[in-house]
């Protein structure tokens, strides 16, 4: 079993507190938890939400660390595994395995998620949503190895160049000037 349902509630609980007005969004995932604690398993018939885990990482200039992905750019997502701790241990063993990135650490005080997404999974995923948590890591940008870039599959993007909800709350988050 990947991280416990209790540590996703807790990141889930801790969010809610923070971004009241996301709750309605993300009651699906929380009833779904509660259901198989009280059932004691899934019987959702392969329809339970996803939950997938990223890092979203800021260098010293303020850049945000994207990976190629079919058409667009992207953050390293992947989801949760038995051997993760919590689901900001699995967004950095995610980004660890894109990567091979080192040297990249947490932002004191910033343990929760900076934002969780809700949409709809791929086709391939079957029909259910997708809820990926977000948690915010600093790195320098040497961390990234060169090859990666040389190869196109990463880089360094401006933080005006993320979805604007994300910028949003690095730039509160990190106290940022606009």
């Amino acid at each position: 079993m990947p991280v416990a349902d209790s540590d996703i509630v807790k990141a889930l609980t801790s969010y809610m507190h923070q971004h009241p007005a996301e709750t309605g969004a993300l009651m699906p995932l929380y009833d779904a938890i509660r259901d198989h604690s009280s059932q004691g398993g899934c019987l959702h018939e392969n329809q339970c939400p996803l939950v997938k885990a990223a890092a979203l990482v800021v260098d010293e200039q303020e850049r945000v660390l994207a990976f190629s992905h079919r058409t667009w750019w992207a953050l390293a997502e992947g989801s949760p595994l038995p051997h993760d701790e919590s689901m900001g241990a699995a967004a950095l063993r995610v980004l660890g395995e894109f990567a091979g990135m080192e040297g990249v650490w947490a932002v004191p005080g910033a343990e929760d998620p900076i934002a969780v997404d809700v949409i709809w999974a791929a086709p391939e995923e079957g029909h259910r949503l997708r809820f990926g948590f977000r948690y915010l890591f600093r790195a320098h940008s040497r961390a990234l190895p060169a090859r990666l870039v040389a190869s196109g599959r990463a880089r360094w993007v401006p933080i005006a160049e993320i979805a604007p909800r994300l910028a949003e709350r690095l730039i509160a988050r990190m106290a940022l000037p606009l």
